[in-house]
């Protein structure tokens, strides 16, 4: 059976669940953002501080990752904590901060920043220039696309 948000208690060995409801209920659960489709990072503070990774299909735990050292299974308490988390919609969806951001900065603002990480950062640089000359590329075939002859 699939491991799901619904199902994941019922999957997951008790002793684990029980610990991740417990990191869960402690406030453990850091920086839960969701950063794209279904798509989840978070950070879980433990005996150190772990990264979690989690992937869902609509309630399907598709993928799942954490930097800790459990060997045990295949689910640690640190991503049951994150379960627990995203089921109750303890999360921030960082497309809509970018968005509330990005449509109150001004152009000057955005110039600067992109400037100055290019400066200190040269791949950005080079990511930046090569995603957006293929997002202008895109634009263009949508332009040619029609027949104006």
């Amino acid at each position: 059976m699939p491991l799901t948000l619904k199902n994941f208690e019922s999957e997951v060995e008790p002793k684990i669940v029980e610990r991740g409801r417990s990191y869960y209920r402690d406030d453990d659960v850091k920086r839960l953002e969701k950063v794209g489709g279904g798509e989840f990072s978070a950070i879980v503070f433990g005996t150190e501080k772990y990264t979690v990774y989690i992937k869902l299909n609509d309630e399907t735990i598709v993928e799942h990752e954490c930097d800790c050292p459990y060997d045990f299974g295949d689910v640690c308490k640190h991503k049951v904590a994150v379960f627990y988390a995203i089921r109750n919609g303890k999360f921030a969806d960082i497309n809509d901060k970018l968005n509330v951001l990005l449509e109150n900065l001004d152009e000057s603002a955005l110039r600067k920043y992109v400037t100055n990480r290019s400066k200190k950062i040269r791949v950005f640089a080079a990511n930046f220039c090569v995603n957006l000359m293929r997002d202008f590329e895109e634009d263009d075939e949508d332009f040619y696309d029609e027949d104006y002859y």
